[in-house]
């Protein structure tokens, strides 16, 4: 069937551009927010995490939202621990034209989180817009 030949060829072209985008993807979490976390430096966030951005956690059994200003407040540069050693694992990247889910383990001797990013690609740069986190406190 003409047809068939037709929609294998999309989905192709669809598997390459998806590809292109998750390196993308992956390039911008281990530059900005995996780097942000391991220098301990607010400045690296600001170019992952879109200017309207909220995390939601649990704080007990109550919902907290933290917008990109106070997250940034959490990390400076002179308090950084050298000893440790962050390590960021992939586990799914969904993309769907400009928006994408992530699935990422990050981690180190003290604490792994397993976050959840969604991201959107606005003029051409994919920024992270919401995350939610489960915090495994390891020490």
């Amino acid at each position: 069937y003409p047809g068939t030949t037709w929609k294998a060829q999309a989905h192709k072209m669809n598997e390459s551009k998806d590809t292109t985008e998750k390196q993308a993807i992956q390039k911008a979490i281990l530059d900005y927010y995996h780097e942000g976390h391991a220098k301990y430096d607010p400045e690296l966030y600001d170019n992952i995490l879109h200017s309207e951005w909220k995390f939601f956690l649990f704080e007990g059994d109550d919902l907290k939202v933290v917008d990109r200003e106070e997250f940034n407040t959490w990390y400076d540069p002179e308090k950084l621990n050298p000893e440790l050693v962050w390590e960021t694992e992939f586990y799914s990247i969904d993309v769907t034209g400009d928006i994408a889910a992530v699935k990422l383990r990050l981690e180190n001797q003290i604490v792994r989180y397993i976050d959840y990013l969604n991201m959107m690609k606005i003029r051409g740069k994919w920024w992270i817009v919401h995350k939610l986190s489960h915090d495994v406190q390891k020490k």
